[in-house]
């Protein structure tokens, strides 16, 4: 094969010049490309990131609601019982103790007087209105007899004394004689009445110290 000479001479061939502009945009277009993509990953892993924490934060919104409504169904259980405790608190601290009624009257009673018939009642606790220490709601009345009027007003006196019974009034007094062919003697039959009310210190007192019967 012939060799291929150039017949032109040096100083007329043509010079090959770099284009600085052009390579300049060329590099300045390659930064911008790789800054997108670059900026493009970046964004991305931050939005999978929030997404995730996101989904995060949705169970545990799930869970405490679960909760709240377990906790929701404990709180309507704690105000059923504290409505149940200051029941039976308020029945405990407004009942009637019939049995110091009857053995406070027992204490007051003569030698020389005797009782025919008792009769003693107390408000209901459930439904009584009347704070503690009040002599309201329940009643007594002693049917007896005794030897004279004196021994009455005396029952009478005593019976006031009595820090359960109020308005203690004798409501009934009468004379019976005797017979010599009985053997009986002069008596004197009488009839009281009064109030019987609550005398147990008032307040809210601890479910602790009610006392429940054992079965």
């Amino acid at each position: 094969m012939a060799r291929r000479i150039n017949l032109i001479p040096r100083t007329e061939r043509p010079r090959t010049k770099t284009d600085w502009g052009l390579l300049a945009t060329v590099g300045l277009f390659i930064v911008v490309i790789f800054g997108l993509g670059f900026g493009y990953y970046t964004f991305s892993n931050v939005l999978d990131e929030r997404k995730q924490e996101l989904a995060d934060l949705e169970v545990q919104t799930t869970k405490l609601e679960q909760q709240v409504q377990a906790l929701r169904a404990y709180e309507l259980l704690a105000s059923q019982r504290e409505g149940v405790q200051s029941v039976v608190q308020s029945i405990y601290t407004s009942r009637t103790l019939l049995s110091d009624v009857l053995d406070a009257v027992s204490l007051v009673i003569p030698d020389n007087a005797w009782f025919q018939s008792l009769e003693l009642s107390a408000t209901d606790p459930g439904e009584a209105t009347d704070s503690p220490g009040s002599n309201k709601g329940g009643s007594i009345t002693i049917s007896g007899k005794t030897y004279s009027f004196e021994d009455i007003s005396r029952l009478v006196v005593r019976l006031q004394l009595v820090p359960a019974l109020n308005d203690v009034q004798l409501t009934q007094a009468n004379e019976e004689p005797g017979s010599e062919e009985t053997g009986t003697v002069d008596v004197k039959s009488f009839s009281i009445g009064a109030a019987v009310g609550n005398v147990e210190p008032g307040g809210s007192l601890p479910l602790t110290e009610v006392e429940v019967p054992a079965r």
